[in-house]
């Protein structure tokens, strides 16, 4: 018998999108491959770009920390890396000052533009966000030190990054007389949850090199060898050597989801190739993924994706044909 999770449990650690802005109309445009809107504040400058033509290798870098989310159109962006990665609406990247990217804006068009926001916001605020989370870090000696401020960072939005994002977007473009302060404030969750996605990522980076070198490492690893498996609690508790207090709190202070969040994100991933790539029916796919029923792991495939399982596979399916 399977761990039966709650429906509403909460925050993922995975791709939601932001709700796009209302385009420039047409007749306004004057640039076709940076058409921009921009408000600044004391801590930060948010920027709205669009674009309406098909351009490759176009340079791309701040002058400050900038967080960077896609909301129409696909590009792909390539890092220092060189690897080039698909940038759609539910992905935002990290740009460090300084550092260039690589874009290629293969379908953008009239009909089809590309838009995206970029947020860069004030060092000190980063910088000082970033060592109060360090030093979390390092007093419960749950992981290294983290560093945002030196390479570019890829993530999948969750729900908490794009209700902080589209806050900020509003109380920016609004003529609120106290928006510099409700900013400020909406700007440190922000830092926050982006450390806490980044956190997440390295662990489960170490966890696929099967190294238990953190209590979450070893924790995001036995989950994956045990996920067809009924996983408790308790399990968990005894892997991680903590006590049941001191291991939820860990969790969303330093990851931003909880026990039963992580479980439900790697079953999920279980699916999706189960449904591509063994072509298993929905029924068939529930129980593989170890969920107590195909109607319960519909619902929370929508939660989780914004679709159900069979739009999935056919939104796939229609790409591949």
């Amino acid at each position: 018998m399977f761990l039966k999770l709650p429906i509403n449990c909460g925050t993922f650690t995975v791709m939601q999108k932001i709700t796009p802005i209302p385009l420039i109309p047409d007749a306004k445009v004057s640039d076709l491959i940076e058409q921009r809107r921009g408000f600044s504040l004391n801590t930060c400058e948010l920027n709205i770009y669009e674009t309406r033509k098909a351009v490759d290798n176009f340079p791309l870098s701040f002058n400050g920390f900038t967080i960077t989310s896609m909301l129409r159109g696909t590009k792909k962006v390539r890092f220092k890396d060189l690897i080039s990665r698909e940038y759609v609406p539910g992905n935002t990247i990290i740009a460090p000052a300084k550092k260039e990217l690589k874009i290629d804006f293969v379908e953008s068009s009239f009909k089809n533009p590309t838009q995206c926001t970029a947020l860069t916001l004030d060092n000190t605020l980063v910088k000082t966000q970033l060592n109060e989370f360090n030093e979390l870090l390092n007093k419960g000696s749950f992981s290294k030190n983290l560093d945002v401020l030196d390479s570019a960072v890829f993530l999948y939005n969750n729900e908490e990054l794009v209700s902080i994002q589209q806050k900020i977007t509003a109380i920016a473009a609004s003529n609120d007389p106290f928006k510099e302060i409700h900013v400020k404030i909406l700007l440190k969750e922000l830092v926050l949850c982006v450390l806490k996605m980044k956190h997440l990522n390295i662990l489960n980076a170490d966890a696929a090199n099967n190294t238990n070198n953190t209590p979450f490492a070893a924790i995001i690893n036995f989950i994956r060898q045990n996920i067809y498996n009924t996983i408790s609690i308790e399990d968990l508790l005894q892997v991680s050597c903590m006590s049941k207090s001191t291991f939820y709190r860990a969790f969303v202070d330093q990851l931003g989801v909880s026990p039963y969040q992580l479980i439900i994100n790697e079953r999920l991933k279980i699916a999706k190739n189960l449904l591509l790539k063994e072509r298993l029916s929905i029924k068939e796919t529930a129980y593989a993924s170890g969920f107590s029923s195909p109607n319960y792991f519909i619902r929370l495939f929508k939660k989780h994706e914004g679709i159900t399982p069979k739009q999935f596979v056919n939104s796939k399916l229609n790409i591949f044909l």
